[in-house]
């Protein structure tokens, strides 16, 4: 009967061998796709985070900007001299009597009205004046869209 233990093995231990390493594989692939889907919330947590630093900064530099435009404009009055006439050629589009000219001067141009920048002039009038980065923003936003 000694004999027969060695063949039985000889015919068994391929098959336990090829199950157990079924099992083996199985388990490196639960391992994988596992260590696959932590990346993958890894890096959506990553593009959050770093899309959320980026806002926070770009506000900043909003808010930094606006203080420094305030705080040059008490250094000189040719900034004053520009928003006037600016917004003497905005106000003019509104005065009955002027607007002839107004639009004939923008013909002149080569433009069928006030053209793109006249506005991003005014915008940034507004800028300058108040502080308004963040309306600055959304105009350029709106424009680019």
């Amino acid at each position: 009967m000694d004999w027969l233990k060695p063949l039985i093995a000889l015919i068994t231990n391929p098959i336990a061998d090829l199950s157990g390493g079924y099992r083996e594989r199985k388990r490196i692939a639960a391992e994988n796709a596992a260590a696959i889907a932590k990346s993958e919330a890894d890096l959506k947590i990553a593009r959050n985070e770093a899309e959320a630093k980026r806002v926070r900064t770009i506000e900043q530099n909003d808010t930094d900007y606006d203080i420094i435009v305030l705080k040059n404009r008490t250094k000189t009055l040719m900034d004053e001299l520009i928003i006037v006439v600016f917004l003497g050629l905005y106000l003019a589009h509104f005065i009955p009597s002027l607007q002839p000219y107004m639009a004939g001067g923008w013909q002149a141009m080569g433009y069928t009205g006030a053209p793109w920048y006249f506005e991003l002039i005014i915008v940034g009038i507004a800028v300058s004046t108040l502080g308004l980065m963040r309306l600055f923003r959304l105009f350029f936003n709106r424009k680019t869209n």
